[in-house]
């Protein structure tokens, strides 16, 4: 059979195999019984199954019939801590948790690939590992799975997220930066307290603190080359005691997303610096603690950038891809490409006609399933395309 047709045969299946999945979310690092289903589902049809102690998620092993290179296709499984308000009969029966960011249709996806390859494995010139990942939304636990050499060997990998911001039937593979780093910072600004009346007998840390938030986007509007973008927010000044006491001690804490890797190694000197200049105006002082989270994603291997294009149009036809700016937000699928060449895309889910517009983490957040079956193909003729283009 084509993957066309093995496409229309597990069509049923993915969005059944979805709207369970959105019904049962579980939060990162806790999906449990996700994970159960996921090792049902493989072992099913055939599949290898591993999973790893002390952490949620496994991966499935699918051998060809032919030696080869190994490939691995990767979805996340996690929700989000969000109540649904979708009327739905899929809705999620767990309180205050959902899949309200499509980590429910990877999974179902990746899953309908499995059952295609597996008819496939005669056409296989190699290996094709299936990895499920969990605690996406956290940040950098897909290096768990790294440090227990679940990376190990794999020669290229693929991965791809719904997309509400594309139309159903549209999608993007694309060169470049895709996503931003997303790191973060803490800041102890320390004072000297004293009464509200004599402020001068103290150290101001609140001052110095709204002083050193000031400093901190100096970074940004004059130290940083415009022609690469740099955000630097804090999200949250805590401090102080009562309304006429100097406060003694304020904390900071904020993110930093951007594209290029050398601009970011940078960053954490820049803060310091300026922090410190800051406080010091006021006779306090600053410690500075900085976060390396997910790098930025880039895809910069052009040859599996073009296979993947090949196997979209291929799927959903040859004017399905459509151009996507890089986005401030971050994927941790890039600790994977520190071991191994990758691509990331995007598959559209959006259609106004049928009122699915919700973006994601938003409680009315749905998708158009129509584009999963074709997911779950795009995936499959990613690992077939990309293993005969290698074969010994």
């Amino acid at each position: 059979m084509t993957i066309q047709e093995l496409t229309a045969q597990q069509k049923d299946y993915v969005i059944e195999t979805r709207r369970w999945l959105h019904a049962h979310p579980e939060l990162g690092c806790e999906e449990i019984e996700t994970t159960k289903f996921i090792c049902v589902e493989l072992e099913k049809i055939g599949v290898e199954v591993q999973t790893f102690e002390g952490i949620t998620g496994c991966v499935g092993t699918i051998h060809g019939a032919k030696p080869g290179k190994t490939v691995m296709l990767r979805a996340d499984i996690d929700a989000l801590p969000m109540q649904e308000k979708n009327s739905v009969p899929y809705a999620s029966v767990n309180p205050g948790v959902m899949h309200s960011c499509g980590h429910d249709c990877h999974t179902a996806m990746l899953l309908g690939a499995a059952r295609m390859l597996m008819q496939k494995r005669d056409e296989l010139c190699g290996t094709v590992k299936l990895i499920f990942q969990m605690a996406e939304e956290i940040g950098r636990k897909s290096e768990e799975y790294v440090k227990r050499g679940a990376l190990d060997n794999i020669d290229a990998i693929f991965g791809m997220h719904v997309w509400v911001h594309l139309p159903v039937g549209k999608c993007n593979f694309e060169a470049g930066p895709r996503m931003a780093c997303s790191d973060r910072f803490t800041i102890q600004i320390h004072g000297e307290a004293s009464h509200g009346s004599t402020p001068f007998l103290g150290k101001d840390a609140m001052v110095a603190a709204a002083s050193a938030v000031m400093a901190i986007q100096g970074i940004v509007s004059r130290i940083n080359d415009p022609r690469n973008p740099l955000v630097l927010t804090v999200g949250a000044m805590n401090g102080g005691q009562r309304m006429n006491i100097l406060a003694d001690h304020v904390e900071i804490v904020g993110t930093c997303r951007a594209f290029d890797r050398e601009q970011r190694r940078q960053i954490p000197g820049l803060i310091e610096n300026a922090v410190k200049s800051a406080a010091a105006v006021y006779g306090c002082t600053a410690d500075c603690d900085y976060y390396f989270g997910p790098d930025p994603l880039i895809n910069d291997d052009r040859e599996l950038v073009s296979l993947a294009q090949k196997a979209a149009k291929e799927q959903l036809g040859s004017d399905c891809l459509l151009p996507l700016e890089k986005m401030t937000g971050a994927e941790d699928f890039s600790v994977y490409l520190t071991k191994a060449p990758g691509i990331y895309g995007y598959l559209g889910v959006r259609n106004e006609e049928k009122g699915i517009t919700a973006d994601h983490h938003n409680p009315l957040f749905d998708v158009d399933e129509s584009a999963l079956p074709e997911g779950a193909g795009i995936y499959a003729r990613f690992a077939l395309d990309y293993l005969s283009a290698h074969a010994k």
